[in-house]
C-alpha cells in the first residue's frame, strides 16, 4: 500500500553541507547567518533520502521564517545508535503549549509573530508522518524568545 521509496546509503558530512547551501540565499536575503556543524568522522548513513531533505527543508524554512537575527545551524552528530540532525535557531521560540502541539494538522501559535507570516499549519505535520514512514525519531525543544531546536534521529546500525 502506498508509495515505496527505496532506502539509500549517503555520505552524511556532504548531504548536511549541500542542504545547508541550498538555503544560504534565503538566510542571507533575511541577514542571517546560516552554517553546518558536522561531528568528524561521521561517515555514511541508510535512509529515505528525499524524505529526510523534506523534514529537513521544513526545519530549516522555518527556522529562517521565525529568526529575524542571528544563525541557523544544522547540527549533526552521532548519538547511541543513531545520527541526529538537529537544526538550531536563535529565533522567537515557541511556547511550552504550543510546543505540545506543533506536530498537528493545520496546527499554528497564536503568537502575533507566527500570525505575522503566512503558513498553512502543514509542515509539521508532514514532517511528523514523513518521520513515521522512516521509523526517524523526532525531537525538539524550545524556550520562548531564545529559539528554537527541530531534529531527527536515523537509527544506524555501527559495523565496526
Amino acid at each position: 500500500r502506498g508509495l515505496k521509496v527505496p532506502k539509500e546509503t549517503f555520505d552524511v558530512a556532504e548531504f548536511a553541507n549541500e542542504t545547508v547551501e541550498k538555503y544560504r540565499p534565503q538566510a542571507k536575503e533575511k541577514g542571517l547567518k546560516i552554517r553546518a556543524e558536522i561531528s568528524k568522522d561521521i561517515g555514511e548513513v541508510e535512509t529515505v533520502k528525499l524524505y529526510l531533505a523534506e523534514i529537513l527543508q521544513n526545519f530549516i524554512t522555518n527556522a529562517i521564517k521565525y529568526t529575524e537575527k542571528g544563525e541557523v545551524v544544522l547540527k549533526v552528530f552521532e548519538g547511541e545508535g543513531y545520527v541526529e540532525f538537529a537544526v538550531i535557531d536563535t529565533g522567537i521560540g515557541i511556547s511550552k503549549k504550543d510546543l505540545a502541539n506543533v506536530f498537528e494538522k493545520f496546527y499554528r501559535s497564536e503568537d502575533f509573530r507566527t500570525m505575522q507570516t503566512s503558513g498553512t499549519g502543514l509542515g509539521l505535520y508532514i514532517v511528523r508522518r514523513l518521520a513515521d514512514i522512516m521509523k526517524a525519531k523526532l525531537v525538539f525543544g524550545s524556550e520562548l524568545n531564545k529559539g528554537s531546536t527541530f531534529g531527527v534521529q536515523i537509527r544506524r546500525m555501527r559495523i565496526k
